[in-house]
């Protein structure tokens, strides 16, 4: 599955996967799935590990992308997000991530997995 979601109540956490190729309009169809799920609960912090993702997009996917992200996604979600990368993904998608996680309050972007793990833990569990 190139990508998905776990919804986990008993640990406390959203996680949100992406690896292989991805086209982005299937981002946004998860991200639509994730808010509409009735276990869906925004008080849930939320990793997003994109390790080994690489995104098929064009100019008009990504503007929608984004539109959907900062107008729709992030307004739903009260918890911190947590955003794992790496250098799979190109150079315009990089620092399209970037430049969402800036624009994002309680995001964050990382290289490695357990930092944003902890990250989520110093914010969400202390």
């Amino acid at each position: 599955m190139p990508c998905g979601y776990h919804i986990n109540h008993e640990e406390g956490l959203v996680t949100i996967t992406g690896s292989t190729d991805v086209e982005i309009s299937e981002a946004c169809k998860l991200g639509s799935q994730l808010l509409d799920d009735p276990s869906f609960d925004a008080d849930l912090p939320q990793l997003v590990d994109l390790r080994g993702l690489t995104l098929s997009r064009n100019q008009q996917t990504s503007a929608r992308f984004r539109k959907f992200v900062l107008e729709t996604y992030r307004p739903r979600v009260s918890s911190s997000i947590a955003i794992v990368i790496d250098d799979s993904l190109d150079q315009l998608s990089l620092a399209g991530l970037y430049h969402m996680s800036c624009s994002m309050d309680k995001t964050e972007l990382f290289d490695q997995y357990d930092q944003a793990l902890k990250w989520l833990m110093r914010r969400e569990f202390a």
